[in-house]
C-alpha cells in the first residue's frame, strides 16, 4: 500500500510538471511577429523566415513523412499551388524527419515546396 501511495504520488508530480511546460509553449498571437528559424530543406539549402519577409506565407508543421494524413495534407498543399501563388503565397513544411526523408517524401509525390527538418522540434515548440 506504502508503495502503491509513493508511486500515485510520483506520478501525480509528473503530470502537474508536465503540464506546467506545456502551458509555458505557446502559438505567437495575432500582430505578433512570427518566431525565428534557420532550418535545412531537402536539399540542404538552409532556409531562414527572413527570406520570407513581406511575402504571404503558409507555414505547416506536420509529424512525420509518408504517414497517411501528412501525405493527403502536403498533397492538398500542391493541388492548391496555383491557387496560393495567384495570392503570392509561399507554401513551406516543415516535420522533425531529416533532409533524406524530406527529400524522398518531396520526390514521391512531386513536392514543389520546401520541407524543413526541424530536428528536435525545437521551431516546432516556439510556434507552440
Amino acid at each position: 500500500m506504502k508503495w502503491l501511495l509513493i508511486a500515485m504520488l510520483v506520478a501525480g508530480g509528473l503530470l502537474l510538471w508536465r503540464m506546467s511546460a506545456f502551458s509555458k509553449r505557446r502559438e505567437p498571437g495575432i500582430g505578433e511577429p512570427a518566431p525565428e528559424f534557420s532550418l535545412p530543406d531537402q536539399d540542404g539549402r538552409t532556409r531562414s523566415l527572413a527570406e520570407f519577409r513581406g511575402k504571404w506565407l503558409a507555414l505547416y508543421f506536420y509529424p512525420r513523412d509518408d504517414t497517411p494524413g501528412c501525405t493527403r495534407q502536403a498533397c492538398a498543399f500542391r493541388d492548391d499551388g496555383n491557387k496560393l501563388a495567384a495570392l503570392g503565397a509561399q507554401v513551406v513544411g516543415v516535420s522533425v524527419d531529416d533532409v533524406e526523408s524530406h527529400l524522398d517524401f518531396a520526390k514521391e509525390h512531386q513536392l514543389p515546396f520546401p520541407l524543413l527538418a526541424d530536428a528536435g522540434g525545437a521551431v516546432a515548440a516556439r510556434y507552440g
